[in-house]
Order: structure tokens, then C-alpha cells, then sequence
């Protein structure tokens, strides 16, 4: 693959994607391969390395001419990935794992973070101090999600859920009421109207899946050398991101996604870091690493809850191959 000039082409615009993606292994005018990253959300700091290797031309030194796409509340990264529409895209491993049960053709090729930043927003005043206490309670979350299973059958409770909304005014009324947020987020918001509230981080509760990015498998298996280009571009922009400076790709978050502000980023960036998110536990993680036997942990888990049918390998589900060598280096089995 070719060194060239920087040049990058990043969409502004949520659910677009690049045309003519079906060519995207052929070199455009540039001389560089376009390939297209459909994120799950508008732009923000838990994107924030993708943005690095964006403005610190990481992309370009291996070849790649790289298109973020933004997400939304309907970003459909799944399905874009599967009909290829777009090269990767970002996500939970367990819905990965599901997805994967159901004959999407997909694989994971490399972690966004070791650990999850979903959690359970709770008033102080709630009395709500351990998730045993959130039985019975009004819970505002993602119909279906696999934590919820998980949760209901370790600790013997029932949730009465609603759909999210992605909104915080019930929150907000309501000093009993529980709702689903990122550790990174809701809270900074929750804290300017006012509120006492605190969070249960969903991965302290033993379900603890990496977020991840994902291609499809016929993708990998015809272009492995650009797959592993992104990996390792993307890995060295959030190894970048978390240890600044950052004002670059901050700034290119907040042109893109206005509610970006400084302090915001700022307070969600810190959160990453406090909770090890990106990359986990110096002594046996590292920024991009997937471990086999974590994954296939949550396979076996997601069976158990009845949430797939059929276990799986954790090694088809998530090759290891795509990875950089010294990140490589540190599987243990």
C-alpha cells in the first residue's frame, strides 16, 4: 500500500455514505483506498480516535483515504456492513454475537474499548445503591438489549422497561425513575440541571463486553491488507487521542456535531480514562486487543440467558489475525 499527501474525505451529514463504495478496494485519483467507517452516533468523544487518525494523518500513511459517516438514533451500521455499502462499522460484541446467530455474515476485527460505557442512571435519593435493588423499579433502555437479560437472571429480578429515548425530562421528574446512558455523557447533563445522580456501570455487574469494529466477512476475506490498515491506523489514533494533545480532533468533533463543547469533550474524555474504557487494565489489556477466551465468555454467557441458540467460536466470530503484532502479543492463549 502507498505512502501519499493527506487527503481525507469526511462526510458531514448523518446516514450518507461515500458513492460508488462497491469500488472501494480500487485506488481513487488520490492514489489512496477509500473505505468508509459508519459510526453509531454524531460525532463525539467516544469516536475521538477515529477523528485523531484523521487529523494527524494516520490514514494516509497507510493508504487509506478514510470517510467517517455519522450515526444517529437510525444509523443502520449493521446493515450498511452487510451490503457493503460501507467497509466498517462500530458496536457492541454482544450484539455482534447475536447478529452473527442470526446468519449475518460479520466479523469483528479489532476492539473500540475494553470495557463498555453503558450504565444505569440513578438518583441519589432512589436508594438504588447495587443492581438487586433495581427490581421492580421503571428502567429506560434498549428493548431486547442482552444486558438486560443478563441482569434480570443473575440477580433473580424483574425491570419494567420502556423504550428509550434518548431524552432526559423523565429522568429528570422523576427522582425514582432509572434510565440507560453512557458514563461518558448523561451524567455531565444531569449535573448542569441540578440533579443528585449517580451510575451502576454495566460492566461491574460481570457482563462486560468489548465495544468493537466490524466489517463484513467477505470484505476481510478479499481485502485483509486494507482491514488491517484501518486496524492499525484506527489503534494508533485512539493510543493518540486518549494521551493528547487532542484539540485537533476535538475541534473537528465540535464542526461536525455542535453540542460538542470543550467542557463537554472535555469531562467525557476524562471519563474514559478514569474507567479505563479504551484501554482497560495496562496489565493485561491494550488499546485494540481482543482476548479469545473474554469473548468466548460472552458467547457462553448470551447462551445461557437464551439469547443465541447455538454457541459459537469465538476465533471465527473474531479473528485475532487483523491486529497488530504487539497488540497480538498479549492474547494469552
Amino acid at each position: 500500500m502507498k505512502n501519499k499527501l493527506p487527503h481525507l474525505s469526511l462526510l458531514l451529514t448523518a446516514g450518507l455514505f461515500l458513492m460508488g463504495c462497491g469500488k472501494n478496494a480500487e485506488e481513487s485519483e488520490t492514489g489512496l483506498i477509500p473505505v468508509t467507517l459508519q459510526t453509531d452516533w454524531y460525532a463525539q468523544a467516544e469516536h475521538g480516535g477515529f477523528y485523531q487518525a484523521v487529523v494527524e494523518g494516520y490514514y494516509e500513511e497507510v493508504g487509506l483515504d478514510v470517510t467517517i459517516s455519522q450515526g444517529g438514533p437510525n444509523a443502520m451500521g449493521t446493515q450498511k456492513v452487510v451490503s457493503q455499502k460501507v467497509e466498517f462499522g462500530i458496536g457492541r460484541a454482544d450484539d455482534m454475537i447475536v447478529h452473527a446467530s442470526n446468519n449475518l455474515p460479520l466479523i469483528i476485527v479489532s476492539a473500540l474499548m475494553q470495557h463498555d460505557p453503558q450504565a444505569f442512571l440513578v438518583h441519589e435519593e432512589s436508594g438504588i445503591d447495587s443492581f438487586e435493588d433495581l427490581d421492580g423499579r421503571t428502567v429506560m433502555a434498549t428493548p431486547g438489549a442482552a444486558m438486560i437479560r443478563y441482569l434480570e437472571k443473575r440477580y433473580n429480578i424483574s425491570l419494567n422497561l420502556v423504550p428509550l429515548d434518548f431524552g432526559m425530562s423523565r429522568f429528570l421528574a422523576d427522582i425514582n425513575f432509572v434510565q440507560q446512558c453512557f458514563i461518558t455523557n448523561e451524567p455531565y447533563y444531569i449535573k448542569k440541571e441540578g440533579a443528585n445522580a449517580k451510575t451502576l456501570l454495566i460492566a461491574d455487574s460481570g457482563f462486560d463486553p468489548y465495544r468493537v469494529i466490524f466489517t463484513s466477512k467477505s470484505y476481510a476475506e478479499k481485502h485483509p491488507e486494507i482491514v488491517e490498515a484501518f486496524v492499525a491506523a484506527s489503534i494508533k489514533g485512539w493510543k493518540s487521542y486518549m494521551a493528547g494533545p487532542r484539540e485537533r480532533a476535538n475541534a473537528l468533533i465540535t464542526q461536525l456535531h455542535t453540542k460538542m463543547k470543550p467542557d463537554f469533550l472535555e469531562y467525557s474524555v476524562n471519563a474514559m480514562l478514569e474507567n479505563h474504557l479504551v484501554a482497560g487494565n495496562e496489565a493485561v489489556d491494550q488499546t485494540g486487543l481482543i482476548q479469545p477466551a473474554r469473548m468466548q465468555k460472552l458467547i457462553d454467557t448470551l447462551h445461557d440467558v437464551g439469547l443465541i441458540s447455538e454457541p459459537m467460536d469465538a476465533k471465527e466470530l473474531a479473528p485475532t489475525k487483523y491486529l497488530p503484532a504487539e497488540v497480538q502479543a498479549m492474547i494469552t492463549e
